[in-house]
């Protein structure tokens, strides 16, 4: 009987293992520390070419000494104020998406750039801004009584050089605080840290509120220094408090619509409000 070879099969290809990414969590901790770095670098690059031009063209010279914190937040001027906030919510948004979309390969849909209903998340996104002006009225209001003010008016005035008539610089302090912060802030506070720690430790009870309490905790604090007189306590509260109900707005919706639009109404009422002391002035006792 004839013997035959069994016919040749090719051996199935093996596929190669996927690497084995890190937690988000823990990158995120890894691009909070490069944000931070490339902030304040920015700052120093930025603040030195503004002030340092103008204390050119005065005759002066950068390193000179006498110069108040003021003096020199004058020459920096709204101008450069405007562009060190530009780059920091720049930052602000673009390494969360650097990271998710083109290091790990993950859809951006993770983190909040979802709209699967734009019209209702763009009323919920009102429906929260007029929540959470409430939420700063009513908790400056009892601070105020005790006694307790914080002087965060005074301070971002300040910080960009605002001036009554001084109409360009105003619209620069009013896109910077009410359009550049939410959107950048949002990005990545409630989109990138939110979900972060929200998908990392979902399996555990503990991991929502986890979530919850250390990106609010951390917004509050991060503004801690826009305090230089009175009681930080009284803007931390409403801060952290306002962070709450933004968490919740991500995490009911998924989505960062809500919370732009809830956090641009809220730092837009309150600058408008500011710029409206500033130009009449007497109106407002504190300004």
């Amino acid at each position: 009987m004839a013997q035959y070879d069994p016919p040749y099969t090719a051996a199935p290809e093996e596929t190669p293992a996927r690497p084995r990414k890190w937690p988000l969590a823990g990158v995120m901790l890894i691009d909070l520390a490069i944000i931070f770095i490339i902030i304040l670098l920015a700052t120093v690059v930025v603040a030195g070419i503004f002030i340092g031009a103008r204390t050119a063209r005065q005759g002066g010279s950068i390193g000179q000494a006498g110069l108040s914190q003021e003096q020199l937040l004058r020459l920096l001027g709204p101008d450069g104020a405007f562009v060190i906030l530009l780059i920091q919510n720049a930052v602000f948004l673009l390494v969360p998406i650097v990271r998710v979309a083109l290091i790990r390969d993950e859809p951006l849909a993770e983190i909040g750039f979802r709209a699967p209903n734009l019209s209702r998340l763009i009323w919920i996104g009102l429906g929260l801004g007029v929540a959470t002006l409430a939420i700063n009225l009513l908790t400056s209001a009892a601070f105020n009584a005790a006694g307790l003010a914080q002087n965060q008016a005074e301070q971002l005035t300040s910080q960009f050089s605002v001036a009554a008539g001084d109409y360009l610089g105003q619209a620069l302090f009013l896109i910077g605080g009410g359009l550049l912060a939410p959107l950048g802030e949002e990005v990545l506070f409630r989109g990138y840290m939110f979900n972060a720690i929200r998908l990392t430790f979902q399996n555990r009870r503990w991991g929502i509120p986890l979530a919850y309490l250390v990106t609010s905790f951390v917004f509050a604090v991060i503004h801690a220094p826009e305090v230089t007189q009175g009681n930080a306590v009284a803007l931390l509260v409403p801060l952290f408090l306002v962070a709450l109900a933004l968490a919740w707005a991500m995490h009911y919706t998924r989505s960062l619509v809500p919370c732009v639009i809830a956090h641009a109404i809220n730092n837009s009422i309150g600058l408008i409000a500011l710029l409206t002391c500033i130009n009449a002035p007497g109106s407002c006792p504190n300004i």
